[in-house]
């Protein structure tokens, strides 16, 4: 097995997650894990250097938009969450070293991707490569759908880790939009939270994210959501107390992050505020081709997505 294949292999396959769920997981994993670390073990790994000679491109190493900024210091992070073998939270973490700044990009998992040698009309959305190719091949695939942006380690999250996570924080602050109420005895899955300003448990952060029905734009309306919930929540956790945080975080998740470069990660990230964040959503094509084959697709605006990436990657100092 070469060193590619054993840094993307599955590890274990996760339960149900809501979207954003392994965002916010990771992102407190991505930004604390090397404090705790460097607390617990000591300053090793801290050679000093570019963070970019130990950041290898599990995707898109060699892609176009790779050469067009071959000196960019972002580090690209996927973040997957599983429902039965389907990556149900496709999110890409893109972290700026330089700029000490994050953007978070959602690709819907509907996104039409077509896959001629899979038929079938399920097999046509971006969430069905995992089952079939596992982390490279969903991998690869937001890749192709972001203009070939590359990505350099993956994570992955239950949903019961996070709620260790916002239970270790104390809760989260959160106003719930609407009442949510929802029940799947199949999922074991209970929604029941009242609109308005309140703190959040773990077990009720997890309602929230899994949250589904009632929104008036459907599945992005919930993206749009979810993404307000990190914010909050990266917010939360860096007046928290990263180091707490993340003694619990590094435990839940699934990743390839190794632990010399969570504390490069965790090093490069002091300083950070909250609102040095930025939700950004893959954009859709006002006017696709549309599939008639009985399926719902979010069509993806490829030359949009491309453009939109240029924008992120070509930020500057004095832009922040």
């Amino acid at each position: 097995m070469s060193r590619r294949d054993k840094r993307v292999k599955k590890k274990k396959k996760l339960s149900f997650l809501g979207r954003l769920v392994v965002t916010f997981a990771a992102l407190v994993v991505i930004f604390t894990a090397g404090f705790f670390i460097v607390d617990k073990y000591g300053f090793f790994g801290l050679f000093g250097g570019d963070i970019m000679d130990d950041v290898h491109a599990i995707s898109g190493g060699d892609s176009d938009f790779s050469k067009e900024f071959p000196d960019s210091k972002r580090v690209n992070v996927l973040l997957l969450g599983t429902n039965h073998g389907l990556s149900d939270t496709i999110m890409l973490m893109s972290f700026d070293t330089a700029l000490k700044r994050v953007d978070q990009i959602s690709v819907p998992r509907d996104t039409y991707y077509e896959r001629p040698d899979y038929p079938g009309a399920a097999y046509q959305k971006i969430n069905s490569v995992y089952e079939t190719e596992g982390v490279q091949g969903i991998a690869d695939a937001v890749t192709d759908v972001l203009g070939g942006v590359p990505i350099h380690f993956y994570a992955e999250i239950t949903d019961d880790g996070v709620a260790h996570v916002v239970d270790s924080m104390g809760g989260i602050d959160m106003d719930v939009p609407m009442d949510m109420d929802y029940e799947d005895l199949d999922q074991n899955l209970f929604i029941h939270l009242k609109a308005g300003q309140q703190t959040l448990s773990g077990d009720q952060a997890v309602q929230y994210l899994r949250f589904r029905k009632g929104y008036v734009t459907g599945d992005i309306g919930r993206v749009d959501a979810q993404q307000g919930f990190m914010k909050e929540a990266f917010k939360q956790s860096i007046g928290f107390g990263f180091p707490k945080v993340a003694s619990t975080a590094i435990k839940e998740l699934t990743t390839d992050i190794g632990k010399k470069m969570s504390v490069r990660l965790g090093t490069e990230a002091i300083g950070m505020k909250a609102e040095d964040f930025q939700s950004w959503t893959a954009p859709e094509d006002p006017n696709p081709v549309r599939q008639n084959n009985g399926a719902s697709y979010y069509y993806v605006d490829r030359p949009a997505a491309l453009e939109m990436m240029r924008e992120i990657y070509s930020m500057k100092a004095e832009e922040k």
